[in-house]
């Protein structure tokens, strides 16, 4: 009989650096270094991070006995990279391009409209929206990392 093809494990550990986890099948066997990513270099431009302790489908690479993982149950992390823009999803969400990370940008501009408001007779003693002002950054704050 041939060695299965695909199988359905349970995320026993996860090594986000080197792109691999370990895997626990339903007789207990270990799968070592099964790949999160399919092909094996230093470009991050995919990964799809399991959540440890859950399901993940897992496929054989050709006829090798190497094994990666192509859908999980739950998931921990994605990581995108295209050049130098990363996209990021955990709890939260982080966004760069170049230097640029957006959370920062949108607390400078919070800071800038914060402080910059001003009438026709001159600036403003205090901002009129203020607590909507405050939810709305820390809104953001939740949202982006």
């Amino acid at each position: 009989m041939a060695p299965p093809v695909s199988n359905v494990a349970k995320v026993k550990s996860v090594n986000e650096s080197e792109g691999t986890c370990v895997l626990i099948d339903e007789d207990d066997q270990e799968f070592l270094e099964v790949r999160i990513k399919p092909v094996l270099s230093d470009n991050k431009s995919f990964l799809q991070i399991p959540k440890v302790g859950t399901f993940v489908l897992a496929v054989r690479i050709e006829d090798d006995d190497d094994w990666m993982v192509i859908a999980c149950d739950e998931v921990e992390k994605f990581l995108w990279i295209v050049g130098d823009t990363k996209l990021e999803l955990t709890d939260k969400i982080c966004m760069e391009a170049g230097n640029q990370n957006l959370l920062n940008l949108m607390e400078r501009l919070f800071t800038v409209l914060d402080r910059g408001y001003k009438t026709n007779t001159g600036v403003t003693i205090d901002l009129v929206l203020k607590p909507q002002f405050e939810l709305i950054k820390q809104d953001f704050k939740k949202l982006l990392k």
